[in-house]
């Protein structure tokens, strides 16, 4: 099976990496937050895999096996591979939270296009999510 270089499971782990030498991160779950959420808003605004992202979350919409093909996608290939790669340790239920955190998200700035969600910059809800996804990870 080829890899590609704009794989969510390459860009995962090319995410991790840069985890693992960042300076400015206090602590793994907060880097991991931080970018579990801007590589999952990066594979949504890429122009190689927008189209792909954004068929499975208006897809899921309409029919519940497409919803859970969407998930699977989003934690077999984004969530799961980031955490082993970053060393995050979050039971199955957190992680599993996570991922609906991010369907959410996608719902609410792809398919709905709710406003001021849709309209801001990537940073903005980057910072602006993660502190949640931090709490989701934490049990808190």
């Amino acid at each position: 099976m080829p890899v590609f270089p704009d794989s969510p499971t390459v860009i995962a782990a090319a995410e991790a990496a840069q985890a693992r030498t960042a300076d400015e991160a206090d602590d793994i779950e907060t880097d991991f937050s931080v970018r579990l959420v801007r590589t999952f808003l990066g594979l949504c605004e890429n122009p190689r895999t927008r189209s792909g992202m954004l068929r499975m979350v208006r897809a899921s919409v309409s029919s519940a096996r497409a919803g859970q093909a969407f998930y699977r996608v989003l934690n077999r290939s984004v969530v799961n591979p980031a955490a082993r790669a970053t060393g995050v340790h979050a039971s199955a239920l957190r992680l599993e939270l996570v991922c609906g955190q991010l369907v959410g998200l996608a719902m609410m700035r792809y398919v709905l296009q709710v406003e001021p969600v849709a309209s801001a910059p990537v940073e903005t809800v980057v910072r602006s999510l993660a502190p949640a996804i931090r709490a989701t990870l934490q049990g808190t």
